[in-house]
């Protein structure tokens, strides 16, 4: 297969890379380098530096495709700095997603894969929460992932471009990036190897549902595989397990065998308090279920941050 990912420098997309390289599939990569760096490039992989709201990403996709599955995980997806000045999130999330999405209708792409978030659901009222539910974000980026879902059927419904839309629940692993919502493992625990102890913002009691990036990757190589009956089709990828922040540095601190307790500040603005998803759709259409449990990949990014490797 000839497989386009855009941010395929980042955290996700560079392993969703190296999985379709695994396999023996061509891999061309588009990222700006500006979060994203070109040593998380995977061998084999052609890397083209290129932002995606350049209006040449049309010829770059027609002249390196056709490409069977386009995945999309180029974003910004700091949400603090998002809550701060919402304008250059929704210029790459939503603005760059318009122009994905053109370059992959006109470059005659067989299917996108757009990453989304839990985000777009706010603060929601059914858990788990499945993917029929009203989607009210609560923050610039679940806005801009929601704007992204809506191009994103527009153009399967009217433009002959199969779409399917991913919401991840929040997805860590080993260096998960700091301004990821995930990235407060990786803070946790750099401060726990350290000798420093955790900071929880809030009451600690606001749970997230943490799915481990190498399931992430899994559910994107089973979608971009699968026969699609729909032009347009969205996932919940999440585990259907929910965690608090306090368990979570609980967690962290004995696995780190450090001798401490967090240090408690006020809640931020523009967090959801729960988030539990019920992935049972995606389990139906494709098999796809979690396989690593958040004890087990806590232990691996542990071990990882204190070696100094990627894992």
């Amino acid at each position: 297969m000839r497989i386009l990912i855009t941010g395929g420098a980042g955290f996700i997309g560079s392993l969703i890379a190296q999985a379709y390289l695994d396999r023996g599939d061509h891999v061309v990569i588009v990222d700006s380098l500006v979060t994203g760096t070109a040593s998380q490039v995977p061998v084999g992989a052609t890397l083209i530096e290129q932002d995606i709201r350049d209006p040449d990403l049309v010829r770059t996709v027609t002249e390196h495709g056709p490409f069977d599955v386009i995945s999309h995980h180029a974003a910004l997806k700091d949400v603090r700095k998002a809550l701060l000045d919402p304008r250059a999130d929704a210029d790459v999330n939503i603005l760059g997603m318009i122009n994905v999405l053109r370059a992959a209708a006109e470059g005659g792409a067989g299917r996108l894969v757009f990453a989304s978030s839990a985000a777009v659901y706010g603060d929601a009222k059914v858990f788990p929460t499945p993917e029929d539910v009203e989607c009210i974000p609560i923050s610039p980026y679940g806005i801009s992932k929601m704007t992204g879902e809506l191009y994103g059927r527009y153009f399967a419904l009217n433009r002959s471009l199969p779409v399917i839309a991913l919401r991840y629940g929040t997805v860590y692993g080993t260096f998960t990036p700091e301004a990821s919502e995930a990235g407060v493992i990786t803070i946790f625990t750099r401060r726990l190897l350290s000798g420093d102890v955790p900071v929880i913002y809030g009451d600690g009691l606001q749970t997230r549902d943490f799915v481990n990036v190498e399931d992430i990757v899994r559910a994107n190589i089973l979608v971009g595989d699968a026969p699609m009956h729909a032009p347009w089709a969205v996932y919940n990828v999440s585990t259907g397990v929910e965690t608090n922040v306090n368990d979570l540095a609980g967690t962290l601190i004995s696995l780190s065998g450090a001798n401490c307790s967090p240090r408690y500040e006020g809640a931020k603005a523009g967090e959801v308090r729960r988030n539990l998803q019920d992935a049972s759709r995606l389990r139906e259409a494709v098999g796809w279920a979690p396989e690593i449990q958040i004890g087990q990949g806590l232990s691996a990014v542990v071990e990882a941050t204190r070696h100094g490797s990627r894992g």
